[in-house]
């Protein structure tokens, strides 16, 4: 059983991204046990960050409930896997509202469904949605796949307060990282969140401190 003599474990999707990586970082500094997702082998063999990385298809249930079935107890899920890909409404495809649907919001659903019976009374997810949850022209199936998130964090919060787990989402601006200055270049990179701001609102989330904090949806941004 991964992590059962270890203390509070923490599990991190899309660990190995730039907002993930920065999530890990602070668990493992608060003295949690991390372990942290990619898809690709190849990030998961190269992370030398803390904790355990492991390859893992959100996106295939089976897959998410097999890697929930190594753990006992979890106290913290962060999800954040996820991407961007913009589309304008008259030209949108099916691959277009799919890919966004898969990577934001199923990923999560899957995670929240496969580690339901992990999370012990204490304990807390935080989902990643957006501030474009509320609609953005030229991106509507991102935005879309956003709303779906904060919807899902929401009835989860309802869900399990009985048993007492925490559920909020977090809602970024732009988060200044190299896939965002590379396709804004022109942009005012000192006005955007820094990962490590945004991975501290969820490390907090997911502490003590916040315990009567559950069901919202917490904007994230300078």
């Amino acid at each position: 059983m991964l992590g059962s003599k270890m203390g509070k474990i923490a599990i991190v999707t899309g660990g190995t991204g730039a907002l993930g990586s920065a999530v890990a970082r602070k668990f493992a500094d608060v003295g949690y046990d991390v372990h942290l997702t990619s898809l690709f082998d190849a990030q998961v063999k190269a992370w030398q960050g803390p904790g355990r990385a492991h390859a893992i298809d959100l996106a295939n249930l089976e897959a998410v409930r097999a890697f929930a079935r190594d753990f006992a107890d979890v106290h913290a899920l962060a999800l954040c896997a996820g991407g961007y890909a913009g589309a304008e409404i008259a030209r949108v495809t099916a691959a277009d509202l799919e890919g966004m649907m898969n990577i934001n919001f199923k990923t999560a659903a899957h995670c929240l469904a496969a580690f339901a019976s992990n999370l012990v009374a204490g304990s807390a997810a935080v989902l990643v949605g957006s501030q474009a949850y509320e609609g953005a022209a030229g991106s509507a199936p991102y935005a879309a796949s956003k709303a779906a998130c904060v919807t899902l964090a929401r009835s989860a919060a309802l869900e399990w307060k009985p048993k007492g787990v925490r559920v909020n989402a977090v809602l970024p601006d732009v988060i200044d990282t190299p896939a965002n200055r590379r396709g804004m270049p022109d942009a005012n990179f000192d006005g955007w969140s820094k990962p490590e701001e945004v991975a501290d609102v969820i490390v907090w989330l997911c502490s003590p401190d916040a315990k009567v904090v559950s069901g919202n949806a917490i904007k994230v941004g300078r």
